[in-house]
């Protein structure tokens, strides 16, 4: 039976260029695309997928949530984070949560082909070689710091959530509670115009953040 595979990404040129991408592999793959994190989710919550592609950034709503929310009806699918956002620290956390390859959006038609066709057992795979413990951020420019009026302490916390420390995490890291990085985050958002992480690390990309 024709593998299903289920694609979510908000680039309408992206989303229908790598459907008509596989429609033309030979394989007769079924193919289900969306561009909105509700109708992938709906669709998903009522159909089995054997491979799901997914964006990180999706309308601004962060990739990994809608694999979590989602985690008992991918149980038997073949995950594949596909993103422009390709920092070691997402790597990581796309291997913690079971995602079974992380794949640069550059990846040649024939790679991606490749692990849809692999086996589910097989090993996590991503596409990008890099050094363990290297750095996953780099200072905060001094002239992004003035330019929104980001205070040390928000400073500190935008490199630990770009570094994907929790709320917990980070108020554990500074020394302050968790109400306190709640109201420090809301302020950042303002700030940054930005309403959540993955809106965050598109900014660090925009503005030279990550190394």
């Amino acid at each position: 039976m024709p593998k299903q595979i289920v694609i979510c990404d908000d680039h309408l040129l992206f989303l229908n260029g790598i459907s008509e991408l596989l429609k033309n592999t030979g394989n007769n793959y079924g193919i289900f695309k969306f561009s909105d994190v509700h109708s992938c989710r709906n669709h998903l919550m009522h159909n089995i997928a054997d491979v799901f592609i997914c964006d990180l950034n999706i309308n601004h709503f962060d990739g990994f949530v809608l694999i979590e929310e989602l985690r008992s009806q991918l149980k038997s699918t073949k995950i594949i984070v596909l993103t422009a956002y390709y920092e070691d620290f997402l790597i990581q956390k796309a291997k913690k949560l079971g995602v079974n390859a992380f794949l640069k959006k550059e990846t040649p038609a024939e790679e991606l082909i490749s692990i849809i066709e692999s086996n589910k057992d097989t090993a996590f795979y991503t596409n990008k070689s890099y050094k363990k413990g290297e750095s996953v951020y780099s200072a905060i420019d001094d002239s992004i710091v003035n330019k929104f009026r980001i205070s040390r302490q928000e400073k500190e916390i935008i490199k630990l959530i770009i570094k994907g420390l929790t709320s917990k995490e980070i108020a554990e890291v500074l020394f302050i509670s968790i109400t306190t990085v709640t109201t420090h985050r809301k302020n950042i958002h303002r700030k940054l115009e930005i309403n959540n992480s993955s809106s965050l690390i598109k900014f660090a990309h925009e503005n030279n953040l990550l190394d």
